[in-house]
């Protein structure tokens, strides 16, 4: 039973990890150059789009499982606990990122 957990938490750090790598892509997912601020303002950003993707995932699962019920399906607590928010391979790390408030793009 301990074995089976520690593995569990083994796997849920690696796929943390795995989510990380695959949003930092740019330069192999290395910190080749800046100094110390630079780093931390990289560090930090990729933190908020890690946390933004697990954000995502877990409304969009809440959503999921809001919609099955509604539709009278139901699931066992120890089946949902199973579903991890740690899934990274829908996103689409190329693209524009707009972060404005308003949605115009200029960030005003």
């Amino acid at each position: 039973m301990l074995r089976q957990q520690v593995r569990t938490q083994l796997n849920r750090g690696e796929a943390r990890h795995d989510r990380a790598r695959s949003l930092f892509f740019a330069d192999h997912g290395m910190f080749r150059a800046g100094d110390d601020d630079q780093i931390r303002n990289r560090t930090s950003c990729l933190r908020l789009l890690s946390k933004a993707v697990l954000g995502y995932n877990t409304l969009r699962i809440a959503q999921v499982l809001e919609q099955a019920q509604a539709q009278g399906h139901t699931f066992a607590p120890e089946a949902i606990a199973h579903v991890s928010p740690l899934m990274y391979r829908h996103v689409s790390v190329n693209g524009t990122y707009d972060f404005a408030l308003d949605g115009s793009g200029r960030g005003e």
